[in-house]
């Protein structure tokens, strides 16, 4: 799921463009759409019963009737949102603010920020220019994007495995550990190593990046082969790869 953050002062013309943006990328893919409200609170219909049960501490509260569904959480952490977005298959989640989250950005307007990509740029500018922007996945995600972009008719098995901060960094003690855009290289390499595998039909391979503590995952890796052993033998040899390289990164 690739990540387009959009930043700039009110009334800039955020949400015009954003708009725009969703018409475009949907050809594409599903696209979802995250609104930091910061202290602008949503409202929240009273006399509801999906509105009574999320006052009644229901984890996640949901309406549905002919036309949509929607969702009441009590989670108010970004990367929560992410989660489900890309379990539900979006390709492209757009965030608009958010500035204390640092993703490569587009701002409109005059306002100065880091990691800028594109200032005040036109539908068109982004899309030849998504490459630049970061990618989130969840496993499910992974799974998903994988089925979506390869011949499945021939699958007999998916595979996929997840590598640990502490099993994969050996003797390394401290209370963390960081890690960069240099691990996007070792994603592509492993992943058209997995692919040349004969039998394997595709392969996605998602490195996090950033500050990473003790347990928490660094790598998810999907396979889809003909058969299961071939599968196997992909992963084998992907995961002594990771191993190797991560330990160069």
């Amino acid at each position: 799921m690739k990540i387009i953050q959009v930043v700039g002062a009110s009334n800039a013309g955020k949400t015009t463009f954003i708009k725009r943006l969703i018409g475009a990328l949907s050809a594409d893919g599903p696209v979802g759409v995250v609104k930091h409200l910061g202290h602008h609170g949503f409202f929240i219909e009273p006399g509801k019963d999906t509105t009574a049960y999320y006052e009644s501490d229901a984890a996640i509260s949901c309406g549905i009737d002919e036309e949509k569904s929607v969702f009441i959480m009590q989670e108010t952490d970004l990367n929560a949102a992410l989660e489900i977005l890309c379990n539900a298959g979006v390709r492209y989640a757009i965030l608009e603010g958010f500035k204390t989250r640092v993703f490569p950005r587009i701002v409109i307007g005059d306002i100065e920020c880091e990691n800028t990509v594109l200032r005040n740029p036109s539908v068109d500018d982004l899309l030849a220019a998504l490459d630049r922007f970061e990618d989130f996945y969840t496993m499910e995600g992974l799974v998903r994007e994988l089925k979506r972009d390869c011949d499945i008719s021939h699958a007999g098995a998916v595979l996929t495995f997840n590598g640990i901060v502490r099993e994969w960094m050996g003797e390394e003690r401290t209370d963390h550990l960081e890690f960069d855009e240099s691990l996007d290289d070792l994603a592509e390499r492993v992943q058209r190593e997995i692919e040349s595998v004969p039998g394997v039909l595709g392969a996605r391979v998602y490195h996090r990046k950033g500050r990473l503590y003790a347990g928490e995952d660094i790598t998810y890796v999907a396979i889809l082969a003909e058969h299961g052993q071939e599968a196997f033998a992909a992963a084998a040899s992907a995961i002594d790869r990771l191993k190797r390289g991560l330990h160069g990164v």
